[in-house]
């Protein structure tokens, strides 16, 4: 009997790209799934148009919520999937036919709890190194994803919506609602519990930049995007809690310069930025080089001599 795959599509204000978003789930070549669009309290149109099509095919599945945000919309998509695998896609993207076909392919050969498929994007940089067939990656090799915040690697291993889940992984697992960077939050809860996943590189999901979305161009000043820090800290303290104590050295790097970069964007929460820079200087010493110290230390003292010698 064929599998059946839950969608997740949270849904905001998004009444120029939904049509598009759900027209590209209905056409997959792989059939059997249902698609639940979660309303997340939008006031344009996007609540009428998700109604609109669940007339039109039987696997659309719709709530409409109070606005709650990212993570409680798909929180309450996950609490009523019933299919054997899940999948999330937001709304103002879309994916291409074989989306869900290649990604359970690849997990049913391998026996996988997840895979992963390559995006299409022009925002993103190329792979460090191509992979030209599905490779199989283990916890410790997903982790090695995460070292560089500015590679494709990074991005393809933290989003949600380029994956294809064993619904088991979501038995316990919630995404931290009230946050920003959500998947950056997950993502920790599964590069050290994972046995398998394995990475199909085709370009099926299709990330369609959103200005006016919550990570667009027009908020990338917003405070809330200081809630990463909170999930690199919470990486590093899970790296420790699993004694992989090089992931939290490179964590900890990675934190000390995305809080210096947001120092640089962010003029109006500069005490904030600072006060997070001391917590993690003070909290995670034993394992920051003197180097790291005195770098960091002259950014607390004097930010703009910092930035001329280093930003």
């Amino acid at each position: 009997m064929e599998k059946l795959i839950s969608v997740i599509v949270p849904v905001f204000n998004v009444e120029n790209f939904i049509d598009v978003c759900i027209s590209s789930l209905i056409k997959q070549s792989y059939s059997n799934i249902e698609i639940i669009l979660v309303d997340d309290g939008s006031t344009d149109s996007s609540s009428m148009l998700c109604d609109k099509w669940a007339t039109e095919d039987a696997r659309i599945k719709v709530i409409h919520q109070t606005n709650g945000g990212l993570s409680a919309a798909r929180n309450a998509g996950l609490d009523i999937a019933t299919g054997d695998y899940i999948c999330f896609v937001d709304s103002d993207d879309f994916v291409m036919e074989d989306y869900v076909k290649c990604m359970l392919q690849a997990i049913e050969e391998t026996d996988a709890e997840l895979a992963i498929c390559d995006v299409i994007t022009s925002k993103w940089p190329a792979l460090a190194k191509p992979i030209t067939s599905n490779r199989i990656l283990d916890a410790a090799e997903c982790r090695t994803w995460l070292d560089d915040l500015i590679s494709r690697e990074y991005v393809l291993m933290v989003v949600s919506w380029n994956k294809l889940y064993k619904k088991e992984l979501f038995a316990d697992n919630r995404f931290e609602e009230g946050k920003l960077h959500e998947d950056e939050f997950m993502i920790n809860k599964l590069v050290f519990s994972i046995n398998k996943m394995v990475f199909v590189p085709l370009e099926e999901y299709v990330y369609r930049a959103n200005a006016s979305g919550i990570t667009g161009k027009e908020n990338e000043v917003n405070v809330a995007h200081l809630d990463i820090i909170d999930a690199f800290t919470d990486r590093i303290d899970v790296s420790f809690e699993n004694n992989d104590i090089g992931f939290a050295k490179i964590t900890v790097r990675n934190t000390m310069y995305k809080l210096a970069d947001y120092y640089f964007k962010m003029e109006n929460h500069h005490y904030i930025i600072k006060s997070k820079m001391r917590n993690v200087l003070d909290k995670y010493s034993e394992i920051i080089t003197t180097k790291q110290k005195l770098k960091y230390e002259l950014f607390m003292l004097s930010p703009s001599v910092f930035k001329m010698i280093f930003h």
